[in-house]
């Protein structure tokens, strides 16, 4: 059988379909669409699809080739540090040329430099792995508590007595973070005499948020007022704006230093600020700054401002401020979330701090 005459299997088609075409004689011209005898019809492929997204080209694709920026910043630094030693050297060996004692103190003083900087850095790399401790203790409590949740929702039986592995685990972890705490003893003693009581995993994290993590709330949130209160006062009795400013910004960092100990963080000078910049996002994303801004209003709804001079209630804003800082802090610090314990709300402690200023004294004796 010819090509001519040679049988095709049958298809199916669409008359309309622009990729219809006409093959063979019958259709004249090949490349109109087949309105006759359509025995010589053929369907084309189909196009690729154009793709939904484009692809957004990454920091890694736009780096090509040899980053010249970095090769001249190490430079930069490399010759600067070599100068510096060697003109220490040159130093050093002028100070031998005068006086041999006088060249090992200077050798004495250098080595006391070096291991000070040395364990100024361990410290601050000790910070960093302080605060990277509590965050990972804070996504594996939520994982077992999403994990507890789950099976309740599901209907499957939780294993009682021990708890798993996983909960276990963290509940060791929190428990030895605040093992050499002696104000904590009576919540360690505590903990330890519910070791012995049949509970789950989500029950036994119950347990050891109200025993133990409460009243490191409670230490937490006497630092956040001392603070506040601080800061308050002095921005109020401070002559300079430049003061009142440098005073905000040193007590704050303190504030959350402090709190950040509290919880066992410790963080050195460059953990410290990176917990600063942290604390503000987290601040502006959770409105935290329209929350503050509320705060005289809300002492003028309850009689306080009426008193307050404009320094006076300017202090309390930033008192206000201090506050809401630190009950950020506590929610990055904290270990593991609030399952029972109570969380500390930032208009009990701002009106704690407002009242501590103004004196219930004087509430008790002001005419109505």
């Amino acid at each position: 059988m010819s090509k001519a005459t040679e049988r095709r299997p049958p298809q199916v088609f669409d008359p309309s379909d622009p990729r219809l075409r006409q093959t063979g004689a019958k259709g004249g011209s090949g490349g109109g669409q087949s309105t006759g005898d359509p025995a010589g019809a053929e369907i084309l492929p189909r196009p690729p699809a154009k793709p939904s997204m484009l692809r957004v080209p990454t920091a890694a694709d736009l780096q090509r080739g040899i980053n010249w920026g970095l090769w001249l910043a190490g430079s930069a630094i490399s010759l600067l540090v070599m100068s510096i030693a060697l003109r220490f050297w040159t130093f050093v060996c002028e100070l031998f040329l005068r006086q041999d004692w006088i060249g090992w103190v200077a050798v004495t003083l250098a080595a006391i430099l070096v291991l000070s900087l040395v364990m100024l850095l361990a410290g601050e790399v000790l910070g960093m792995f302080r605060l990277a401790k509590l965050q990972k203790l804070r996504r594996q409590t939520d994982a077992v508590l999403q994990r507890d949740a789950g099976r309740a929702q599901s209907g499957a039986n939780q294993p009682r007595g021990l708890a798993p592995s996983g909960s276990a685990e963290v509940q060791i972890a929190i428990r030895d973070l605040y093992a050499n705490r002696p104000e904590l003893a009576w919540a360690r003693a505590r903990l330890a005499a519910l070791d012995s009581t049949i509970m789950n995993g989500s029950e036994r994290l119950a347990v050891l948020d109200r025993e133990l993590m409460a009243a490191v709330d409670d230490q937490a949130k006497v630092a956040i007022a001392q603070s506040a209160r601080r800061v308050s006062v002095v921005t109020a009795i401070a002559p300079f704006a430049l003061f009142d400013m440098s005073f905000v910004l040193y007590e704050n960092l303190r504030m959350l230093r402090r709190v950040a100990t509290i919880y066992g963080g410790r963080p050195g000078l460059a953990a410290l600020f990176r917990l600063a910049s942290r604390v503000l996002a987290y601040v502006v994303a959770s409105g935290g700054v329209a929350l503050t801004d509320d705060l005289l209003g809300q002492f003028i709804g309850q009689g306080l401002a009426k008193r307050l001079s404009a320094r006076a209630g300017q202090g309390m804003f930033n008192g206000g401020l201090t506050v809401r800082l630190g009950v950020a802090t506590i929610d990055l610090c904290r270990p593991m979330p609030f399952v029972e314990a109570k969380r500390p709300r930032f208009r009990e402690l701002a009106l704690e701090v407002a009242r501590g200023l103004t004196g219930s004294k004087a509430e008790e004796k002001a005419p109505d």
